[in-house]
């Protein structure tokens, strides 16, 4: 990607192109309004050179003008290991997210405001879990959202046996961000039931992070579902995961709830960088420069070559 530091520098070479040319003309003028004084005056004549006197110059100009704007290229620096904050999103995709209390449904809401919340972090590596009866790890934290919308996009049911492990689904979101170097890790944890499958107790998984993790990871519950859809969720479990890991839960009734808990994170949880720092630029302008002044000078050189075959000197 090229781009000029100080890009209105560039519109200094037709102003300069602009009145060299009044300045010809008015030079021109001057000349026919000469008295003639006959053909055999031995007055030196000084020629344009033609190409080189001409064009070399001006390119040397244009070359200049380029440079002063100061041409950059920018490439983008992913942040290194330790930078950001390392989310993973926890899905439930039991039967019951296919309730059309919201619109269309559970899932295809929860999917929308997941994606809305990756647009808004591109400085930070995301992941995604899903569980119903069982959990499955679709996508580690990465830098690459767009493999990982693609993977929130066709989340569907019916892949994973039907069921809820609210425990299970958490552990393996933990377990994610075991290798993460970051200072801040995030657990997204999306459920609109309660516990059916799970071997382990969602509330004994959340004290073993906890005591695995302390403070580095924070988990925020998020419980779909309106009271009465004809769905219990488990609002109570959901709360006590939250206040075991820096968290909190995050009741959701329609979709504009769900957006406002993603907004509420994307608050609480701000990137330590800013899109601008990731991208940096390299200065091109000494090559512009060098090639500016060599053509300058060729350009003077054939001037004074020119002078010098027409009687300019001797």
């Amino acid at each position: 990607m090229i781009r000029f530091a100080f890009w209105p520098i560039l519109f200094l070479y037709p102003v300069i192109l602009f009145i060299a040319l009044l300045l010809k003309n008015s030079s021109s003028t001057e000349k026919r309004g000469a008295v003639f004084t006959g053909p055999f005056i031995n007055t030196p004549t000084v020629t344009s050179g033609g190409f080189f006197t001409v064009f070399l110059p001006w390119s040397g100009i244009l070359l200049l003008v380029i440079a002063l704007a100061r041409p950059q290229s920018g490439f983008e620096r992913l942040p290194d290991a330790g930078e950001g904050v390392d989310i993973v999103i926890a899905l439930d995709v039991s039967t019951s997210m296919l309730a059309e209390d919201y619109n269309p449904n559970r899932l295809e809401v929860a999917k929308d405001a997941a994606l809305e919340f990756i647009e808004n972090r591109p400085n930070d590596r995301i992941g995604l879990v899903l569980y119903a009866a069982e959990p499955m790890t679709i996508c580690p934290p990465t830098f690459d959202h767009s493999t990982l919308i693609r993977f929130i996009e066709n989340a569907e049911l019916g892949f994973l046996t039907d069921g809820t492990a609210i425990g299970s689904g958490l552990a393996t979101a933990a377990r994610g961000l075991g290798s993460s170097t970051t200072d801040r890790r995030v657990i997204i944890l999306l459920s609109d039931g309660v516990e059916t499958a799970g071997v382990v107790d969602p509330v004994t998984v959340a004290e073993a992070v906890s005591t695995l993790h302390g403070d580095s990871i924070a988990v925020y519950t998020v419980a779909i579902g309106r009271e009465n859809s004809g769905y219990e969720v488990d609002r109570e479990t959901l709360s006590a995961i939250a206040n075991l890991n820096n968290g909190r839960l995050f009741n959701v009734y329609n979709k504009n709830d769900l957006e406002g808990v993603y907004a509420s994170i994307d608050s609480l949880e701000a990137s330590t960088l800013p899109a601008k720092g990731l991208f940096i630029y390299k200065d091109h302008y000494l090559g512009w420069l060098i090639w500016g002044l060599l053509l300058l000078a060729i350009g003077e050189f054939s001037r004074w070559k020119a002078f010098r075959i027409t009687g300019g000197g001797q």
